[in-house]
């Protein structure tokens, strides 16, 4: 890509939207992430919900009962349970919570990568917090980047990536684009699965990483670094599949594993953007029958 060429970029029409607008097209761009999450179950998640729902009402029972457990307040204590808990399912409120943990995070990282251009890439983003949790997990991301000697791309950084192809058609932002050293790299990530050794360890290779503050890694993640991979061989950002690396920081301090960085070879990549290619068809399926039936029920109502 031509780096003198002004490039149009598909924009937000407001930030919780599931799509983006690329100018001179009607058709809406979805976003990485909702190609994946309406066509990759995540079975866990209701079960999670379930579990939390259930051990925080009987927390909050608990309380209740010890403050008073006459039968003749009965009717006071389910009163005064049903104003202790939120109106919003705790599932949805943990959400929330861990949504804006991740936002802040993410600006304090980002704030420090930009901090090693040498070039100016604009008015750098003011962070929004000092809760000390979340300086406590941008710091142990930016100790990974350090010590994996990353050098952010001057257009890698949190940076809006898409693809205009016809069987694609979706964009999404990269947390960080650069390159490495490859031994560093190897000798702080794990291989998502065993990988051919490499030629020569000392040596500097391009990579895109994926931040992350959930409790774990998952196949949706891996899925999601791959669609980011395609976007910048589709724009000549790169000539082959490169390295990609998911790297989870915890947001609680009891956490076994504080810093956890999943390392997925180019090899990798025909697996994860095939599966990509598969879900983006399978959206394009579920969005033409919601038009569908949405189309039927207005003719039964008619």
């Amino acid at each position: 890509m031509n780096p003198r060429v002004p490039v149009v970029l598909p924009q937000l029409p407001h930030p919780d939207a599931d799509h983006y607008i690329l100018a001179g097209s009607e058709r809406p761009m979805p976003r990485t992430t909702s190609v994946i999450d309406r066509t990759l179950g995540k079975p866990f998640l209701s079960r999670w919900a379930g579990r939390l729902e259930r051990d925080t009402i009987l927390a909050e029972l608990y309380l209740v009962l010890a403050e008073e457990i006459e039968p003749a307040r009965a009717r006071d204590i389910v009163k005064r349970l049903r104003t202790r808990l939120p109106t919003e399912p705790f599932c949805e409120v943990e959400k929330q919570t861990a949504g804006a943990f991740g936002t802040a995070t993410h600006a304090l990282v980002e704030a420090h990568l930009r901090t090693r251009l040498a070039q100016e890439l604009g008015p750098e983003p003011t962070p929004t917090t000092t809760e000390p949790r979340v300086e406590r997990a941008a710091r142990l991301a930016i100790e990974w980047f350090d010590a994996v000697e990353f050098e952010p791309d001057p257009r890698g950084i949190e940076v809006r990536l898409w693809s205009a192809d016809e069987n694609l058609w979706s964009a999404g932002t990269a947390d960080a684009f650069g390159t490495a050293h490859l031994g560093r790299l190897i000798a702080h990530s794990r291989w998502n699965r065993p990988a051919p050794e490499p030629t020569s360890l000392d040596q500097r290779v391009p990579v895109l990483v994926d931040l992350k503050t959930s409790k774990s890694i998952g196949v949706a993640h891996k899925i999601q670094t791959a669609a980011y991979v395609a976007y910048l061989l589709e724009h000549g950002r790169i000539e082959a599949p490169c390295h990609s690396c998911i790297l989870r920081v915890a947001r609680r301090e009891d956490d076994l594993h504080p810093t956890e960085a999943l390392l997925i070879h180019p090899d990798e990549f025909p697996r994860y953007g095939g599966a990509f290619r598969f879900l983006r068809r399978i959206y394009n399926f579920v969005t033409q029958e919601e038009v569908l039936e949405r189309q039927h029920w207005r003719a039964r109502g008619a």
